[in-house]
């Protein structure tokens, strides 16, 4: 038997969003090159006149995709990442981003989330291999709220969306306070503090939380800030905290290249206010052995809570 899925997993908040869809407007579709959506099996069984498996050919299936949202429908195509971004990147150049097409990439076991399975699993380059690409949203929520709030906005969206996600099987977490408006492309305050800033995005949140909660702990007042929308990215929130002159840190499972340190770096120099900052991500380099996600990190020397306290301490002031 099938372990239960946790109703507010990525998958099941994702499945519940395509069943009010269809019931809504009836005309969403949700399309796979195999594998399987934990928590959207409802929908599958109860709209399959919405639901197309194109088998294990990803190429297809982002070319399905597109020719379906240029007739005027809204397609929603899930894989893993590693699948649903490299084998189709050709095809989501000229399907979704150059055509402008309501295509939503649903990217789940981002990062090193799935580091078992080794290079086959992991996918630290997708942020920046799509952030390039003209028209192309792209929004990673790190908890329940941004989920289900981000979903909503997304969906509107005239054009292509790319929404990356962690384990879909795993729950997330609610962190911000109930009511707190979530809106596309703004930056989030998870908690206030006046003596650094930590910009965190996508499943990575709640870690730096606890991060923050720690050294909060040790008398360090960090603010922790969500940047759930990476492109459009909220230049003016980053040059704002850089005009107050406190140290920024960017949080990410992903390259420090192209992702948001990369884009958090952007802000900063046109800013012009010089302020300490540090890219906590994945160092530009490849893994070559599996393990947890934790395992993985230690092998290519992603940055420990030490090292973060230490760098920290030198530089605020």
């Amino acid at each position: 038997m099938n372990n239960p899925v946790p109703p507010h997993s990525a998958g099941a908040l994702i499945g519940s969003f395509l069943r009010t869809c269809a019931e809504e407007s009836g005309d969403v579709y949700f399309i796979k090159a195999d594998g399987t959506l934990p928590g959207a099996d409802s929908f599958v069984d109860d709209y399959p006149q919405f639901y197309l498996n194109a088998g294990i050919a990803e190429q297809n299936a982002m070319s399905i995709a597109g020719g379906m949202a240029l007739t005027g429908k809204t397609v929603y195509l899930w894989n893993t990442c590693t699948f649903l971004v490299f084998r189709p990147y050709d095809q989501i150049r000229w399907d979704a981003a150059y055509r402008n097409a309501k295509i939503r990439l649903i990217g789940t076991s981002s990062g090193y989330t799935r580091g078992p399975m080794g290079m086959a699993g992991i996918t630290v380059e997708d942020i920046g291999a799509l952030r390039s690409m003209p028209n192309m949203t792209i929004v990673c929520p790190g908890d329940r709220h941004e989920m289900a709030s981000l979903l909503q906005q997304c969906h509107t969206v005239d054009g292509p969306v790319f929404m990356r996600l962690g384990v879909e099987r795993e729950e997330m977490p609610a962190l911000h306070e109930s009511g707190r408006d979530i809106v596309l492309g703004r930056a989030s305050v998870v908690c206030e503090g006046d003596q650094a800033v930590l910009l965190a995005t996508g499943h990575l949140l709640p870690e730096a939380w606890e991060l923050v909660q720690k050294l909060r702990e040790e008398g360090l007042r960090m603010r922790l800030v969500s940047m759930h929308t990476i492109k459009p990215f909220d230049y003016s929130a980053v040059q704002e905290m850089a005009a107050q002159g406190l140290p920024i840190l960017t949080y990410e499972d992903h390259n420090i290249i192209g992702g948001l340190g990369s884009a958090a770096a952007e802000a900063i120099a046109e800013s012009g206010h010089g302020v300490p900052f540090r890219r906590i991500g994945i160092p530009d380099r490849y893994t070559t052995r599996q393990g947890d996600v934790f395992y993985q990190r230690r092998e290519v020397g992603f940055s420990d809570l030490d090292e973060i306290r230490s760098w920290l301490k030198k530089h605020m002031t």
